[in-house]
Parts: structure tokens; C-alpha cells; sequence
């Protein structure tokens, strides 16, 4: 995947390198490919892959696992639909006989209200 900006051309790249070494500043403001320890010793140079692969496993691998997902939930979703439809049921229940009640408000809010101008 090259990218052409400002004269320079960018790659999508891996960088494989040690546990315990980083990748060095370089000059222009990035990184280089020389692997220094955590006393800042030269130790070697780090690998770089082609990242196309990489992000061709990426999608590969988030098609797969949003394919999964998907069936999961289709598959889940008529006993989900029974167990909220029983809960809904029962709560418009509840709200119907309360609403059946008659309420009755007490002394102090009966009379003349105030309303705002």
C-alpha cells in the first residue's frame, strides 16, 4: 500500500524487532530501523514486513469473527424476544392496575395552583 504525498512515498510496514529493544529517532522526525537497548545501545536492526498481508488478515479475520457475531444474535434473538415480551407484558400489567387506582392528592396540593407568566 504506497501512498504518494509531498514527493515522498509512505508504505504501510511491520516492524519486527526484540522484546526489550525500540527503534531509534531518526534524523527527519520518524523512526529508523536500528534497535537500541534500554541503555540506548546499538543492538541490531529491527525487520520490516509488508503490511498489506496484515491488514488483509485484519479484515479477514473481523469478516469471520462479525459473520459469528451476527449468527449469534439471530440465532439468540426469538429467546430474547420471549423473555422481554413477558417482562414488557408484565410491566404495562403492573402500570394498568395503577392506573386503575385511583390516586388522591393530598390537602396541601389541592386549591388554587401557581403556573409560571
Amino acid at each position: 500500500m504506497n501512498i504518494r504525498w509531498g514527493g515522498s512515498v509512505w508504505e504501510l510496514m511491520l516492524v519486527k524487532r526484540a522484546v526489550g529493544t525500540a527503534l531509534s529517532n531518526s534524523a527527519s522526525g520518524g523512526y529508523s530501523t536500528l534497535l537500541r537497548d534500554g541503555a540506548r545501545n546499538l543492538v541490531g536492526h529491527a525487520d520490516l514486513l509488508n503490511g498489506k498481508r496484515a491488514v488483509a488478515g485484519l479484515v479477514a479475520v473481523s469478516a469471520v469473527a462479525g459473520g459469528a457475531l451476527t449468527a449469534a444474535t439471530m440465532k439468540a434473538t426469538p429467546h430474547l424476544k420471549t423473555k422481554f415480551r413477558s417482562a414488557a407484558q408484565d410491566t404495562a400489567e403492573g402500570a394498568a392496575e395503577a392506573a386503575s387506582d385511583p390516586v388522591e392528592e393530598p390537602e396541601t396540593l389541592q386549591g388554587p395552583r401557581l403556573r409560571a407568566v
